[in-house]
């Protein structure tokens, strides 16, 4: 049996230092790293894996805990490194035993029940601070989404990308937490 693998929270001192290796200008900076990760989805995306944002925010996590390492050395495009990190992650994910889709939903009621049902079920198993982080998160939309997020952001200390990471993964586990409920419930 395979050893459990150990969650690596990326720190924010790590992710202000893949910031400024990407560019001294911390503006700069953010928008290289938003062009990285949105290009390190859509590859994966692309290469058919089911948790694209999961395995992009792996390898940035990754590259975060080397980049101490090569600063000083590393001579070239930096997005080329991120791609390098990537197929490794990628080759790991195809190497991982695939969990069961659940069934597909029908489009009635008692299926939205049933989907709801697990998500509230899902939800108490979120610590208090992050399900009240995850459920303001996506309390609105447009405009007053964006005034939202950068509240929550200065509240808890953090900056946005950092506040965006913590609810893709909150998310991930809560979509992982659904599925599974589902599978359960569809269970003669």
């Amino acid at each position: 049996m395979p050893s459990a693998r150990t969650v690596h929270i990326l720190q924010q001192d790590e992710f202000d230092r893949v910031l400024k290796w990407l560019d001294p200008d911390s503006e700069q900076a953010g928008l290289t790293y938003e062009k990285i990760r949105w290009r390190l989805v859509a590859i994966l995306a692309a290469r058919g894996c089911s948790c694209p944002e999961e395995l992009a925010d792996e390898t940035i996590d990754r590259v975060a805990r080397r980049v101490i390492d090569i600063q000083d050395s590393y001579v070239g495009d930096k997005a080329t490194y991120f791609l390098g990190v990537l197929n490794n992650v990628h080759h790991e994910y195809l190497k991982r035993p695939m969990m069961p889709r659940p069934p597909e939903p029908d489009d009635d009621v008692e299926a939205k029940e049933r989907v709801h049902i697990c998500l509230e079920k899902c939800l108490n198993k979120l610590s208090t601070n992050s399900r009240r982080m995850i459920e303001q998160y996506y309390a609105e939309d447009k405009r007053a989404k964006i005034d939202l997020r950068k509240r929550i952001a200065a509240e808890l200390g953090i900056g946005l990308s950092t506040l965006r990471l913590r609810a893709l993964r909150i998310r991930e586990k809560l979509q992982t937490c659904i599925e599974q409920c589902l599978v359960s419930e569809a269970r003669p």
